[in-house]
């Protein structure tokens, strides 16, 4: 049997990995892929790679007891998607966005307790203003910038409470016994579903095709950069989180998955040979101690 250890271990192994959502996106948006397909055809291929399993393998196939969680998994995934990049379009700066994506920790640590009842430790709530501190240090977000519109900074609000969800809903899933790929697949296959459906409505509202474009006829090392993304960073990445948390705590995981933006400013560095300024060295600093504090902590409470 696993010793709890391993399940920390995959979590952290899903937090290392998605370092590689913003990285990547950054690259396809390179390639000349728009916002929708960034969004969308990682889904695509996730979907094709996992639906070999739902049909053929009976252990991945749906039982029927966990559909309304699963039907919630799959629009917080939708509405999280969507908060990630809108406070961009509407004026607000990156490092501001980022910022108010990784309040996520606070909401884990309120949700978890209010709508999951689980037991708040002191402990936990150090390493979460840690946390907190380490992504204020990382990306800066109080350096001039000029005006920065309210409804932007709302969505991003927003969007830190979808990732709260996100990761709440994964670990509720894991924990109810939900099989990790089963999951993974729903997720996926209502991402595309309705992004899909939206996409008439998108095209009307603006005719940007750096935002709403969508196109199949993209060469072939942009479909090998796709499918390794939809392997790696959606299949494989989230199939960590969800067998992680199968038994590590929904805050501690949400305090562990602060780990994307430090990996996230590392592979920005080497490969888009953007700065490693002192705030990332400091503030990555943070949020590996506050990890480090948080797994030994509860290793001494297992022990």
């Amino acid at each position: 049997m696993l010793s709890i250890s391993k399940y920390y271990w995959f979590v952290i192994a899903s937090g290392l990995l998605s370092g590689l959502v913003v990285f990547s996106g950054q690259i396809f948006a390179n390639f000349g892929l728009s916002l929708f397909e960034i969004s969308t055809l990682p889904f695509v291929g996730s979907v094709i790679i996992l639906l070999p399993f739902i049909i053929f393998k009976k252990q991945h196939r749906y039982t029927g007891k966990n559909i309304i969680p699963l039907v919630i998994y799959g629009l917080v995934s939708i509405a999280l998607t969507v908060c990630q990049f809108a406070p961009l379009l509407l004026g607000v700066p990156v490092a501001i966005a980022v910022l108010l994506l990784y309040t996520q920790p606070l909401w884990t640590l309120l949700f978890s307790w209010v709508i999951l009842k689980e037991k708040i430790r002191g402990f936990q709530v150090i390493s979460c203003l840690v946390v907190l501190a380490g992504v204020i240090i990382l990306v800066n977000p109080f350096q001039p910038m000029g005006h920065i519109p309210i409804l932007g900074i709302a969505v991003g609000l927003i969007g830190g409470m979808l990732l709260s969800g996100w990761i709440m809903a994964g670990s509720y899933l894991s924990k109810k016994g939900n099989d990790p790929i089963n999951s993974l697949f729903t997720e996926k296959f209502f991402c595309i579903v309705i992004f899909m459906a939206l996409l008439p409505s998108l095209s009307k509202l603006t005719d940007n095709t750096a935002i709403v474009h969508f196109s199949l006829n993209w060469p072939l090392h942009v479909w090998i950069g796709l499918i390794l993304f939809s392997l790696i960073v959606q299949i494989l990445n989230h199939w960590f989180y969800l067998a992680g948390t199968k038994k590590v705590p929904t805050v501690d995981a949400g305090i562990i998955m602060l780990l994307e933006p430090v990996v996230g400013a590392i592979l920005a560095a080497i490969f888009l040979h953007q700065p490693i300024t002192l705030g990332i060295i400091v503030g990555g600093a943070f949020i590996l101690i506050a990890n480090y504090f948080t797994i030994r902590q509860e290793t001494k409470l297992i022990e």
